[in-house]
């Protein structure tokens, strides 16, 4: 016996003094946790305080699966109040994982249930989740989060750290459920919340533009669609809608195809809306003059290669003697390979990088891209043609939408950008974007002179359908073939018909390209892409309430309609 308490008191010497900080540290292990405090998610809001984004409060249910006796009870209560099968819930109880979720970002009311149920080893713990109150309106632009609250597509991803704040915590002691026990809160670190972002965005003119594009999807049962409309005296995006498109707040039903922002991500070949650029470059440049004139039979060979002009009545049998502004009217490839031709390779490049199309714009729009980088030096005398009236060069929507403000500013190329304020959590401003201009590209003169070609289009040429009443419009229309797999050969019909221009033209307001792609009965950027721009461009006049600056007409703008969004058609995905 004096053996055996010779032996306890030395064991109990050796726990309780040799081992002692061993077991202390066990014992804060099991005792004292750092509970983290989450920071609330900024708030996204449109221009006019509509908000986009917001947080909500919501709970994660969870489960010890060791803790449950009967899982097949425990799985068919949890699937009544959850509204789910019972088998997913009995698949996760039946795992040898110590913690599994049962749900992330539910309901509050779902996890109060769970409590009343008391289920022995399911609980719930108090957290938030973004949401989306316009469902797929500017999901584009706005994107969305995963589960744990980080950014992965659009403001919400390249705005992350703005937006998620800085999380708090508190270091105390916890009773074998982990609850907090009173009075042994030892540190305590408040959460900081996260910034909110104001976007240059109006909620009415994006669902105005949404609505005219996701129709002409369905009209002409395309492959998809973009469109991006800017103010050219400041570069602010006002809209920007792309189809097919997603709802967040259900983003892991949506195909990676539909959550691609395709405005600022994928390369097109503009077609004849790059003419205006190629015009005002050889203006600029004085390669020409406004009084030079080329002939078009209808097609012409260049180097062994016959290139064709896109013809349409009256004009079956070539365009005849065009001028600048006949170039443009009439959309006449002939005359601007002529210009391309006075110009000369490197100017004609020179021209296209000052007006940003071989440069990403610098939206702040996560995934942006620019143009193919290019070599004139290896260009070929048909190449130099082709890119004078728009093929064989590619660019964004974004991009091209930017090149059109600096013709419709005057000759400025400006940053576009879609955060116009971030707001700290006590509402005040912590930053303000204005314009900020990166260079001047053309001079007013050239771009008086092209602006008013541009007119022509609308009113006499083959922009017609973009006519706005009331209003003096400018624009170009486009029609361009796609290559083949690998970039080679155009064949397979297959086209992106678009339509660029700016309204009104005494002090335009908005500039807006529309691009369809693959649209199927009409391939003409005056027959698909015009219309949407009419539509969207007329709205936009009744919300900025810009007055009418035609002397002839008289504007009947329709009203938009409420803030929502459209449901178009999920259309296949492409490679442009």
């Amino acid at each position: 016996m004096v053996l055996a308490y010779v032996g306890l008191v030395g064991r109990l010497f050796y726990i309780q003094v040799i081992k002692a900080p061993y077991y202390i540290g066990k014992e804060r292990e099991l005792t004292v946790r750092r509970i983290v405090l989450p920071a609330r998610r900024g708030t996204v809001y449109d221009r006019n305080g509509e908000k986009l984004a917001v947080t909500i409060d919501s709970c994660d249910i969870s489960a010890q699966p060791a803790l449950i006796d009967d899982k097949d009870d425990a799985a068919s209560r949890i699937a009544e109040i959850m509204k789910c099968p019972k088998s997913k819930i009995l698949d996760e109880l039946s795992t040898d994982k110590k913690f599994v979720y049962l749900a992330r970002g539910a309901d509050i009311s779902i996890g109060e249930a769970i409590k009343k149920a008391r289920i022995q080893g399911v609980g719930f713990d108090r957290t938030t989740k973004r949401m989306y109150p316009n469902g797929t309106m500017a999901c584009h632009v706005v994107g969305f989060t995963n589960v744990d609250g980080k950014g992965i597509e659009g403001i919400e991803r390249s705005y992350d750290r703005e937006l998620r704040g800085i999380d708090g915590f508190v270091i105390a002691e916890v009773d074998a459920k982990g609850r907090i026990i009173p009075g042994t809160k030892k540190r305590r670190i408040e959460p900081v919340d996260g910034e909110d972002l104001v976007l240059t965005i109006d909620a009415t003119l994006q669902h105005s533009l949404e609505q005219q594009l996701a129709e002409s999807c369905t009209k002409y049962q395309a492959a998809g669609a973009s469109a991006v409309m800017i103010d050219p005296k400041t570069g602010e995006v006002l809209a920007l809608a792309n189809m097919p498109n997603y709802d967040p707040n259900r983003s892991s039903k949506s195909s990676a195809a539909s959550r691609r922002n395709r405005a600022v991500t994928d390369l097109y070949e503009p077609g004849s809306t790059l003419k205006t650029i190629t015009a005002c470059a050889a203006l600029e440049d004085k390669a020409i003059t406004t009084t030079d004139t080329w002939y078009c039979h209808g097609s012409t060979t260049i180097s062994g290669h016959v290139v064709r002009c896109s013809l349409h009545p009256p004009f079956m049998n070539g365009h005849g003697t065009v001028n600048v502004a006949k170039i443009l009217k009439y959309s006449c490839n002939i005359g601007a390979a002529g210009m391309g031709f006075r110009l000369g390779k490197e100017r004609l490049y020179r021209a296209e990088e000052a007006f940003g199309l071989y440069e990403k714009p610098g939206s702040g729009l996560p995934g942006e891209v620019a143009g193919w980088p290019d070599n004139w030096r290896t260009w070929s005398q048909v190449r130099l043609a082709n890119i004078a009236f728009g093929q064989g060069i590619a660019v964004t929507p974004m991009q091209m939408a930017r090149a059109y403000c600096a013709v419709a500013n005057g000759g400025l190329m400006l940053r576009p950008y879609i955060i116009k304020e971030i707001h700290k959590p006590d509402g005040s401003i912590d930053q303000a974007f204005g314009p900020t201009i990166v260079r001047r590209v053309i001079s007013t003169e050239t771009a008086s002179i092209v602006t008013r070609d541009l007119e022509g289009v609308v009113t006499e040429g083959t922009g017609k359908n973009a006519d706005v009443p009331g209003y003096r419009v400018c624009g170009k229309t486009g029609s361009a073939q796609k290559a083949g797999p690998g970039g080679h050969g155009y064949g397979g019909g297959r086209v992106v018909a678009s339509f660029a221009g700016f309204l009104p033209m005494s002090d335009p307001r908005i500039v807006l390209l529309v691009a369809v792609d693959e649209p199927k009965g009409s391939h003409f950027g005056a027959t698909v892409a015009a219309p949407v721009f009419q539509g969207a461009a007329q709205n936009a006049m009744w919300r900025l309430k810009v007055p009418p600056d035609s002397p002839t007409t008289t504007p009947h703008p329709a009203k938009p309609k409420p803030a929502g969004h459209p449901k178009p058609k999920h259309d296949k995905q492409h490679n442009a």
